[in-house]
């Protein structure tokens, strides 16, 4: 930068902090956080001091003078690891609050409140009391084995009481943990691995400077592949969930048993409303630089176990329990260009390259702009000084443009005619989030005259690459397909390292791999050549549903792919499917039936699926679950709520009992199970003289 340039960003700047101030305190009326004030006077003084000569007295400044991940054996969880959903306002936990209350409108139910710390969530596993196991999150299903770590973690009880010897258990409980206890020999707890600020402090002292926050030296602490380095970070652990059935029918008896079985826990804050929630999360965020571990808000959940299981999971997350967080942290920084990704599906989306910059003690130097939508919204050039914040303290957003930052040099951005990887053709698309009960997918259809909306804020208009045979489109396809295999010895960079190598064009090819063709590459080696083959061999039979699924079809998520395998039943079956046929099945529309029959038709896609079959993958024929039933052939719908049965739990009923789940009430439909509070449908049932099903009845009806 010279003189000139860092003189008019100077001037710049002052006057932006000065405009900061002024609304702060004279109008009372403070545009963004203290946190973007810090943000631009660090920049001010930080050019100041590149530039002596542009200091003056009446300058706001002056008012006061642990890699290796792919090295850790992979482990799966016998228990699906969950993350939380996100709510940031009072409003947000009351929507909440109503949407399950919505599923379970007869009961009543207590909320447990807890700190939500800011750590690395893992899972211990105890046999006969002694600890063998110790697992990262990972994907939720399979983590990294790091035993040997925690046990250098001195807070992680290596054998537990289980004389129960610790902590005030009721004697009623304690009578009802030794039984449980009698009839099980293993116990699983899970907890985050956490670094007190004190000892972050003292740490960052002596390496002068070098980690950027707690959460993130713990995790690379227990990352490291010598056991001696993680035992010299002096890490804590505390459990927050026990998820072996001991007896407890609360969360908050949950953390009494941790406690008694000796392992480090807090005590849990138990709420009749929301209200007393809110007052508990007020007093942590005003008491949250006197708890010891970095907290970014608390965790609330639904107390009664019972209740709480009956609320399911969807996506990632379970109903009853949600993270009700503080304010995102925000700052300044410039944006330096504007590049564009192309996704698995080949849309295509701009990303912001920014100078780096920490936010919330995390160093952020790029953040997704969705589509151009997003872009005209916010009004961004390249060049431009904006506010970024981490949503959630995780991913970072764009949220402002500061015009008055403006030197006159900044840019238009446009998007490109031709997509950037292949220069292949390419369209307008509406690119929306289907929820679903296992999985959010987002989905893209052709969209000519579409409503411009922000991916922000769940869907948008995006451009996406028509050449089928894309290597972007490609790349992220052979990652979603070993995913799908459940090939996790295999990551992204690897699948770009054997492309790059010329070892595979597509994820057919994964199977035609030898130890010779990998061993030679660099950072390879025997070892990991036998662990690639190994795992690429233990999963070459897969079920028709996974299979199905791994294609990467367009709109077809694990759900929809399950309902496909179930009716079909076998590969050959499905790729001779006629249009109609595919249409004709439940919970498959229009839309989805016209991607799946296309995707068969298409010469490619058959001479793929003929070339994985010839590499030796085995695709498993969907057996049929029952050959009779109490419903078998029938067409059952569900309205309103049930008191015994979640949705999902229903919905396993009906195909256990041989019928056909679906969701809307036609002359086709056989029986319609009304639940409290339903809808439309138990009327419209009576007026086509559909057989009506109280709960009661239907659950005699499938025993």
């Amino acid at each position: 930068m010279q003189v000139a340039e860092a003189k008019n960003r100077i001037v710049k700047l002052r006057e932006q902090i000065e405009d900061l101030r002024y609304r702060y305190h004279v109008l009372d009326d403070p545009k963004v956080t203290d946190e973007v004030y810090d943000s631009l006077n660090r920049e001010l003084k930080a050019l100041e001091t590149r530039f002596p000569e542009l200091m003056s007295a009446d300058s706001p400044s002056q008012r006061i003078g642990g890699k290796a991940l792919d090295k850790f054996v992979k482990v799966k969880h016998d228990s699906r690891m969950l993350s939380l959903n996100d709510a940031f306002s009072e409003e947000e936990m009351q929507d909440w609050q109503t949407r399950i209350k919505k599923l379970e409108a007869n009961s009543k139910w207590t909320y447990a409140c807890e700190l939500k710390f800011d750590g690395l969530a893992t899972s211990l596993v105890y046999e006969d009391g002694i600890f063998v196991l110790g697992a990262t999150r990972g994907d939720g299903f399979v983590g990294e084995n790091v035993t040997q770590n925690l046990r250098t973690v001195q807070a992680i009880p290596l054998r537990l009481d289980l004389e129960l010897k610790r902590g005030k258990l009721s004697e009623e409980l304690k009578q009802r943990v030794i039984s449980s206890l009698k009839k099980t020999k293993k116990i699983e707890a899970r907890g985050e691995v956490l670094m007190k600020k004190k000892d972050f402090a003292k740490l960052n002292k002596l390496e002068h400077g070098k980690y950027a926050n707690p959460r993130n030296t713990a995790a690379g602490a227990v990352r490291q592949l010598d056991p001696n380095v993680t035992a010299s970070r002096k890490l804590f652990w505390q459990a927050y969930s026990l998820v072996t059935d001991l007896g407890q029918t609360t969360h908050s008896e949950e953390h009494q048993i941790l406690l008694a079985l000796g392992f480090p826990v807090q005590q849990t804050r138990d709420c009749l409303t929301l209200q007393e929630v809110f007052k508990f999360k007020n007093w942590v965020a005003k008491s949250r630089d006197k708890f010891d571990f970095e907290i970014d808000g608390i965790v609330v959940q639904v107390n009664e176990r019972q209740t709480f299981n009956r609320l399911g999971v969807v996506g990632k997350a379970p109903r009853g329990s949600i993270a009700f967080k503080f304010a995102a942290k925000k700052a300044t920084t410039i944006i330096e260009n504007i590049i564009v990704q192309v996704g698995r599906q080949g849309n295509l989306t701009p990303v912001a390259i920014m100078q780096p910059v920490e936010v919330g003690g995390v160093t952020v130097a790029r953040a997704s702009l969705h589509n151009i939508d997003e872009i005209h919204r916010l009004g961004v050039k390249i060049g431009d000084t904006v506010v970024i914040q981490r949503a959630g303290d995780v991913i970072p957003q764009i949220v402002e443009v500061l015009p008055k930052m403006r030197s006159g040099k900044e840019k238009e951005f446009y998007m490109p005619k031709k997509c950037p990887v292949c220069q292949g053709d390419v369209k307008k698309a509406m690119i929306t989030t289907q929820k679903t009960s296992k999985t959010d997918q987002r989905s893209i259809t052709d969209s000519r005259a579409a409503v411009p909306r922000s991916l922000g804020e769940g869907g948008g208009v995006a451009l996406v690459c028509t050449n089928r045979h894309c290597p972007a489109k490609n790349l992220r396809g052979i990652g979603h397909f070993v995913n799908a295999f459940e090939i996790y010895t295999i990551g992204p960079k690897i699948i770009s390292r054997f492309k790059d190598e010329g070892l595979i064009s597509d994820a057919a090819d994964i199977f035609t791999l030898k130890k010779e063709d990998i061993e030679p590459l660099e950072r390879f080696g025997e070892k990991s050549a036998d662990n690639i083959i190994a795992s690429i061999d233990q999963h070459r039979k897969i079920s028709l549903a996974k299979f199905i699924y791994s294609l990467g079809i367009l709109h077809v998520g694990e759900e929809t792919a399950i309902d496909l395998a179930e009716h079909f039943g076998t590969i050959e079956k499905l790729t001779s499917a006629s249009f109609e046929e595919i249409d004709s099945i439940p919970n498959i529309g229009g839309a989805v039936a016209k991607s799946v029959y296309e995707y068969f038709q298409d010469e490619h896609s058959l001479k793929f699926i003929e070339k994985l079959l010839k590499s030796g993958v085995k695709v498993e024929s969907e057996k049929l679950k029952v050959k009779s039933g109490p419903l078998l052939g029938k067409k059952v719908v569900v309205t309103g709520i049930l008191e015994s049965l979640s949705r999902d739990e229903a919905k396993e009923a009906v195909r256990k009992a041989g019928g056909d789940w679906v969701s809307s009430v036609s002359k086709n439909t056989d029986y319609v199970v009304v639940g409290s509070e339903p809808g439309s449908k138990a009327g419209k049932a009576n007026s086509l003289e559909i057989k009506i099903l109280s709960e009661a009845e239907f659950l005699k009806l499938i025993e």
